[in-house]
């Protein structure tokens, strides 16, 4: 009963408009996602990866929220955005891989400072090709085409809503319908590769819907980002792992055979970490889950005269 009362308190607020909300999230999505554009000229790491995630993220909120979206507009606005973050994704990827295995070849005594060098020398070479590619593509006329697509669809976000009265419980409601992949996925405690991957992309998608409502709740909330992110993150190094042992396999004649040999077996070691450490943070996903949506349950309910 104390649980039940501690939950009603925390919901119990003069939340703003289902719409409102949703409006302010894909605003400031469109922001921090014009600000990254304007910089990937000179865009160092972690620049690479928050233009990424706020074109993923936004992405996710015009999915999500379809319903309360012009469906054409919402639909070229995606794809648009999913061809801005699969242009970084090279970048990214090669970023990602130098610094795994140069920390990897740090580690292992039986490397040699040589086939450290070595190795370091290839994978900066790769970085700084990524990053040449990058800005020729910049100079592109099809990136420029995209870049103006993208100022549009912010300067005009006003026509992508066909509902701006939207209730707080309508958007539950949708919020709620995000869950039902992943939901099902982690019923089933994926292990394989394949559906850990599934459950990486259904989880972010979970995420990015989450974040407009999570005040409604806040401790739940909170513990319930934590063990996305978590669950998240190591299936995430799981996959960068995998992606690194492929190259490290098709680079053997660069790298030689005892270094290329040595790295296998160190990425085969940290995989099989990785994997058990993913399956184990995503069982406790869940859980928080139906904490989350206990405690929100009056609000959603309210949604039902009004949903489409």
């Amino acid at each position: 009963m104390a649980r039940k009362a501690r939950a009603s308190r925390s919901v119990a607020v003069a939340p703003a408009a289902g719409s409102t909300r949703i409006e302010a999230a894909i605003r400031e999505q469109q922001r921090l996602l014009a600000g990254a554009a304007a910089a990937l000229e000179v865009a160092g790491v972690e620049d690479i990866h928050q233009a990424r995630v706020a074109a993923r993220r936004l992405r996710s909120l015009l999915k999500t929220f379809r319903p309360l979206l012009e469906p054409r507009r919402a639909r070229l606005y995606r794809v648009d955005l999913r061809s801005f973050a699969r242009a970084l994704a090279a970048v990214r990827e090669a970023d990602v891989r130098r610094d795994m295995l140069v920390a990897m070849a740090r580690r292992t005594a039986t490397i040699s400072a040589a086939e450290r060098r070595q190795l370091g020398l290839l994978l900066d070479d790769l970085c700084i090709a990524a990053r040449e590619g990058l800005r020729r593509h910049l100079r592109e006329p099809g990136w420029m085409a995209l870049r103006r697509a993208l100022d549009r669809h912010a300067a005009s976000s006003d026509a992508l809503f066909v509902v701006r009265d939207a209730s707080l419980a309508r958007v539950l409601t949708l919020v709620d319908r995000a869950w039902r992949r992943p939901a099902r996925l982690m019923r089933d405690e994926p292990e394989s590769v394949a559906e850990l991957h599934e459950l990486r992309l259904a989880l972010k998608h979970c995420r990015y819907a989450l974040e407009p409502v999570a005040d409604l709740q806040s401790r739940g909330a909170a513990r319930l980002m934590r063990r996305l992110r978590a669950a998240q993150d190591r299936i995430g190094e799981h996959r960068d792992t995998l992606l690194a042992d492929h190259w490290v396999r098709l680079n053997e004649r660069s790298l030689g055979r005892t270094l290329t040999a040595q790295l296998v077996e160190d990425l085969a070691r940290q995989e099989r970490v990785l994997r058990r450490q993913a399956v184990n943070r995503s069982r406790k996903v869940l859980p928080a889950w139906r904490e989350w949506r206990d405690a929100t349950r009056r609000l959603r309910r309210e949604a039902k005269p009004d949903r489409a």
